[in-house]
C-alpha cells in the first residue's frame, strides 16, 4: 500500500540525519536505521495512535459443546493481534451473512471470577486474557461448531527488503518523521529529539484529519488492547 520502499525510506531518513551515504564510515548503519524505522512504524500503526483500515483483521473461531475457553490464535497465526474490535456469535457453523448474530459484550476477568457460568446457551460475555479468549454461557451441543466472529486490529510485519508498509502511502512522509524522532533520541540529540517529536505529533495529527473523512466508523473505539503504544501521541 506504501509508495516507498525500505531501501528509498533509509536514504529519506539517513538525508534527514544529514548522514549521506559517502560518510557511511563515521556514519549509522542500515541495520540501526532500519531499527529506528520499525520502531516508528509500529508506533504510527498502534491503534492508539491511529487506526487504518488496512490494518483490520477478521477471523472465525469454532465453538466447541461444554468449552468456554479458548486459546487466542489468529489465522494466520503470524499474524499479530493488538486490540480487538468486537466478538459475535453467529448461529451456524460456515459464516452465512443472514445467520442469527449475538454481539457479545466484553467483561473483565473478575466478572467471570464472581459467578457460576451457565451451561448450555449460546455466549453472550467474552473475556481476553493474555492469548486465552473465555466465553459464556458455557456452548452446549446446539452450539457445537458454531462460530465466533473476531474483528481485530493487526500488528504490520516488520519492513525488510523491497517492501512498502502495509499503510496508505499517505503516511510515508509520516514514518519518516518519526524514524528520525527515534534514532535522534537514541543518538543522543535530546533537544532535536523533542523538537521533531513535536512536528511528528503535528503531522500526525494533521493526516489523521485527512483520514476522517472518509472513516465512518472512527469512534468505533477497540474493546480490549493487548499492548500499548511505545508513547501517545496528542
Amino acid at each position: 500500500m506504501g509508495v516507498l520502499t525500505l531501501t528509498q525510506l533509509l536514504a529519506e531518513v539517513r538525508f534527514d540525519l544529514r548522514n549521506r551515504p559517502d560518510s557511511t564510515d563515521s556514519g549509522i548503519s542500515d541495520t540501526r536505521l532500519t531499527l529506528y524505522l520499525n520502531a516508528a512504524y509500529r508506533h504510527l500503526c498502534h491503534p492508539s495512535v491511529h487506526r487504518h483500515r488496512e490494518l483490520l483483521h477478521t477471523y472465525t473461531l469454532p465453538l466447541v459443546s461444554g468449552t468456554n475457553t479458548y486459546t487466542f490464535t489468529p489465522d494466520p497465526a503470524s499474524v499479530n493481534i493488538v486490540a480487538v474490535r468486537s466478538v459475535t456469535y453467529i448461529d451456524s457453523p460456515t459464516y452465512v451473512a443472514t445467520a442469527t448474530k449475538n454481539k457479545l459484550k466484553p467483561v473483565e476477568a473478575q466478572w467471570f471470577d464472581e459467578r457460576t457460568l451457565t451451561a448450555d446457551s449460546r455466549p453472550n460475555q467474552y473475556m481476553l486474557e493474555g492469548s486465552i479468549l473465555e466465553v459464556s454461557p458455557v456452548p452446549g451441543a446446539n452450539e457445537d461448531t458454531n462460530l465466533l466472529r473476531v474483528r481485530a486490529i493487526k500488528e504490520p510485519a516488520l519492513l525488510a527488503g523491497a517492501v512498502t508498509t502495509e499503510v496508505s502511502g499517505l503516511w510515508d512522509e509520516v514514518l519518516i518523521m518519526g524514524a528520525r524522532w527515534r534514532a535522534e533520541m537514541h543518538l543522543g540529540y535530546r533537544d532535536l529529539a523533542e523538537a521533531t517529536k513535536l512536528d511528528y505529533g503535528a503531522m500526525l495529527n494533521e493526516y489523521q484529519t485527512f483520514s476522517n473523512l472518509q472513516a465512518e466508523d472512527w469512534d468505533w473505539v477497540p474493546e480490549f488492547r493487548m499492548d500499548p503504544g511505545m508513547e501517545h501521541m496528542t
